[in-house]
């Protein structure tokens, strides 16, 4: 029997430009086969299970200083549960029922 694969994710806003793209940048390397959607207005970035998002990441692409607070202005909706979320990192996971 085939299980179907969990993903978990967000949306962010392609108005963001540069700082939109070094999320998604940070997200790739912080995670393993991450897939982004275009949808033009939007990106959808998801990850099997878990998605990871971290401040220095971001910083080290953007070159400069970044809250991770201000990931509000830029994601519209994500899916998942957040499972972590500090001044450091956004963790979003698939709890398994089982």
């Amino acid at each position: 029997m085939e299980t179907k694969q969990a993903y978990v994710g967000m949306d962010l806003d392609t108005s963001g430009g540069e700082v939109v793209e070094a999320i998604i940048e940070a997200i790739k390397q912080d995670n393993k086969d991450v897939i982004v959607e275009d949808y033009m207005v939007y990106k959808k970035v998801k990850a099997p299970k878990q998605l990871v998002l971290r401040r220095e990441t971001v910083e080290d692409i953007l070159g400069g200083d970044w809250e991770i607070d201000r990931i509000h202005i830029y994601m519209s909706s994500y899916f998942g549960f957040v499972k972590e979320w500090d001044e450091d990192q956004l963790i979003i996971h698939w709890e398994n029922e089982e």
